[in-house]
């Protein structure tokens, strides 16, 4: 707050240079400087991941991101299903970094990364901001697609998250549908499955708990798989 009044004193005329224009380059030097930091903080940041990220894929942990719309309800289904206290809020951008976890109970070869909400038309800037979140999502074994079930306009908000794992390359990443908030959509905990037999959906509350049952016990079945291909891979 009232970082830039000095510009309201420049004072000088024609031809003149005032002590407001020389306050504006010493501001934007130290602009130049903070934004440099920043950037060489976020470069070690982004090795620091590589390395946490190479050191699950040799081990038999299946990682599993959370991915939809902004206010579905991720963050809650996440501490719901690591026991963990990520910050979850009903705002814009509640998430702005990744959260990894492995989840609590019987299935605790499965880490779960909380990622950012997205939008839609999500800016290219943006997406770009938020690139070491969004590489968690990239390189998962699977997707939990969360979707806000009482939401008038879900059809739509589905459309946009596919839209941007897409575009940010994660579009073929196999995922499963999460219909959250079912106690304000009136709908019952359950699973749902494609004409093959899998499962497609589950429905939940990550409020209340209900249903998370079924979440659980898919991501144990899909671990299990897991393991077993990255045997058959190593042998």
């Amino acid at each position: 707050m009232r970082g830039w009044t000095h510009l309201e004193r420049q004072k000088g005329g024609i031809g003149l240079r005032g002590p407001g224009e020389t306050q504006l380059e010493t501001d934007r030097q130290l602009l130049r400087k903070r934004v440099k930091v920043l950037k060489d903080k976020l470069a070690t940041v982004h090795r620091q991941r590589q390395t946490q990220r190479r050191a699950r894929l040799r081990g038999p942990a299946m990682s599993v991101s959370l991915v939809g719309y902004t206010n579905a309800g991720k963050s809650t289904l996440f501490n719901r299903l690591t026991g963990s206290d990520a910050y979850a809020a009903d705002q814009l951008f509640a998430t702005l970094d990744t959260t990894s976890r492995r989840i609590s109970g019987a299935n605790d070869a499965v880490v779960m990364s909380d990622t950012v909400g997205f939008i839609r038309d999500l800016p290219h800037a943006l997406v770009a901001a938020f690139s070491a979140t969004l590489e968690e999502t990239v390189r998962a074994d699977l997707l939990l697609h969360v979707v806000d079930a009482a939401s008038p306009a879900r059809d739509d908000q589905i459309a946009e998250v596919n839209k941007v794992l897409a575009a940010i390359g994660a579009g073929a990443v196999p995922q499963v549908m999460v219909f959250n908030k079912i106690d304000a959509a009136g709908l019952e905990p359950g699973v749902e499955r494609d004409q093959y037999g899998k499962i497609a959906a589950v429905r939940v509350s990550a409020r209340s708990g209900s249903g998370v049952e079924f979440l659980r016990s898919l991501l144990g079945d899909l671990q299990v798989a897991h393991r077993s291909a990255k045997g058959l891979a190593a042998a």
